[in-house]
């Protein structure tokens, strides 16, 4: 497990797991369902979390949930949504990614939370927007931590990819460094950042952990039948 080198405010807190602690998270890989099920209680124990985390079902979507307006009757897992926010105590944020980018957000005060999955079709369409417009704290009063991902030197892309960040203005020799004709290496934690500094967030810290180099972190890329880590935040 990893403390996200980030400063939090007081009541929040946050973490990233790993290969070996406590392994994979997710149910939609192929793994045995039992044994998922073992670590996410494992998880919960051993950050000592509030309650059980919100499991999202994640389809690189821009739906942002909003836990704070949950009926306590609502399901614990599968909800459909790429990102989470609360503004409520003893409520858990957590996406899975192995690749994607884990990024998340909190407001100074530690009054709101959230956590977002973006790969470059999130980011493209969205979602980073579309989780800040749940906060009522202004955008230059939060912090952002953008986790695991994978770097640039590892995520070839071709013009499809590009494309979209064209007319954003997100398109220089940085974000999209030239590689061989019609490809490029894309710098997605360079884009979340660009894209939180045009929404307004000043605070924004980098993880600078790669997914695809980093063995303590699953890779799609690396290998496509790999299990997910979690990136969690919390208000306690």
């Amino acid at each position: 497990m990893l403390i996200p080198n980030w400063t939090l405010p007081a009541g929040v807190k946050a973490a990233v797991t790993t290969t070996a602690a406590p392994g994979n998270v997710a149910v939609h890989v192929g793994d045995d369902p039992a044994q998922v099920l073992l670590r996410r209680r494992q998880l919960v124990r051993q950050l000592a979390l509030p309650s059980s985390p919100r499991w999202l079902q994640q389809t690189h979507s821009t739906r942002v949930l909003n836990l704070s307006a949950l009926h306590s009757d609502a399901p614990m897992t599968g909800l459909n949504a790429d990102a989470s926010y609360t503004n409520q105590a003893h409520q858990v944020c957590a996406i899975l990614t192995a690749d994607c980018l884990p990024i998340l957000i909190a407001a100074n005060d530690g009054s709101e939370i959230a956590a977002i999955h973006a790969g470059w079709r999130g980011l493209a369409q969205g979602i980073i927007t579309n989780t800040l417009a749940n906060f009522a704290t202004p955008a230059s009063q939060l912090t952002a931590w953008i986790g695991p991902a994978i770097s640039a030197t590892a995520y070839e892309v071709g013009a499809d990819v590009r494309e979209p960040f064209l007319s954003q203005g997100l398109v220089d020799e940085i974000s999209f460094r030239p590689h061989i004709a019609g490809k490029w290496f894309a710098d997605l934690p360079v884009l979340a950042q660009r894209i939180l500094a045009q929404q307004g967030v000043e605070q924004i810290t980098q993880s600078g952990y790669c997914t695809f180099s980093d063995q303590r972190f699953y890779s799609y890329r690396r290998n496509p039948l790999c299990g997910r880590i979690a990136t969690l935040i919390w208000k306690i």
